[in-house]
């Protein structure tokens, strides 16, 4: 898969993928939107939480634990 050259710039600036970024806030609970601000502030990239969900909409699972 050819990813855009704005997922690739936000890659090379995070430490990891940022498959494992998005789904590691994700997994703590995490909205779209504060994932999208975080990666900003680490890496200076502007990426709204609607291209993150567009982006990763069929390949992130996150199982729901109900305590």
């Amino acid at each position: 898969m050819t990813h855009s050259t704005l997922y690739q710039l936000i890659e090379t600036r995070l430490d990891g993928t940022l498959a494992d970024y998005v789904a590691a806030g994700l997994s703590a609970g995490k909205s779209w939107r504060t994932i999208a601000n975080e990666i900003r502030q680490e890496t200076g990239c502007r990426v709204t939480f609607e291209t993150l969900r567009s982006w990763f909409k069929d390949r992130i699972q996150i199982e729901v634990i109900h305590k």
